[in-house]
């Protein structure tokens, strides 16, 4: 039996003194998934879910995706310092991508957009890299971040965007590590083993280098950069565009819509408008 179910596109409330901004699908699992596999996805391996559904709204622009955008990474900085696989979406499918597509390639796509949204926000000064930490987890202001890398910050964010994002370092796995033993390098299939005791008093097999994709490291040495070494913050200023003028624009500009969907995961229909 087919049943219809009408939401707001964005609804906004308050809790804990705090404005919480949602849209409809961040209610409705269950009909995100038969929306992602009718859509050919499946519930583990999609798209942007955002992205897939403002793609869905009638007469939506590339100024609207935009500054989806925005308000994705935004919000995907959710820590003073979150690792950065976190805060890069999924295109694969929606961009056509195959096996021999990379992040790099000259024909524009939704990911190439998100790049370059991601350095305009770090332009502005509403977003942060780091590659160095300390034991202090409230802080985000470091010498060593990106944004003090070059006297001239464009060509910080050129340099980050061509080795960092282009060439995929946020995505990297176990068997891309570098490791680094007596000032050698070594992958992690050559690397000298050894031996260490665990806290129960256990021999435990170990790699004799360190890892340089877990380790501090340097704008430098692009070669060692990693998801994990590599940290986004958003920055007072950037707080500060989000919940003042950001989410209230976003809110304002669709709340005036509604949309009616069944429960095999298909829209039926949108009501109301977008306030530009």
């Amino acid at each position: 039996m087919t049943t219809r179910k009408r939401y707001k596109f964005i609804t906004h409330y308050e809790k804990n003194n705090n404005q919480i901004y949602r849209f409809f699908h961040y209610n409705a699992s269950e009909f995100v998934e038969d929306f992602l596999m009718n859509l050919g996805y499946d519930k583990y391996s999609h798209d942007d879910v955002d992205l897939l559904m403002f793609l869905q709204v009638p007469n939506i622009t590339k100024a609207d995706i935009l500054e989806l955008f925005e308000y994705s990474i935004l919000c995907m900085i959710w820590a003073v310092k979150t690792e950065t696989d976190e805060i890069i979406i999924n295109t694969y499918m929606i961009d056509k991508h195959d096996e021999e597509f990379s992040t790099s390639c000259p024909k524009p796509t939704y990911i190439s957009e998100y790049f370059n949204v991601i350095g305009e926000l770090f332009l502005a000064g509403y977003i942060d890299f780091g590659c160095d930490w300390d034991d202090d987890y409230k802080r985000r202001d470091y010498p060593t971040n990106l944004s003090y890398y070059k006297e001239d910050k464009y060509q910080a964010w050129i340099y980050f965007r061509d080795h960092f994002l282009y060439k995929e370092a946020y995505a990297k796995g176990w068997e891309d590590d570098i490791f680094i033993y007596e000032d050698k390098e070594y992958t992690e299939k050559d690397c000298p083993r050894g031996t260490y005791i665990d806290e129960e008093g256990k021999e435990v097999a170990c790699y004799k280098g360190y890892s340089t994709m877990y380790s501090r490291t340097s704008w430098d040495t692009p070669k060692y950069w990693s998801q994990y070494n590599i940290w986004a913050t958003i920055t007072p200023k950037g707080k500060r565009y989000l919940y003042d003028i950001l989410q209230p624009r976003i809110h304002d500009k669709y709340k005036d819509l509604e949309v009616e969907v069944d429960n095999k995961g298909h829209i039926l229909r949108w009501f109301g408008q977008i306030n530009r």
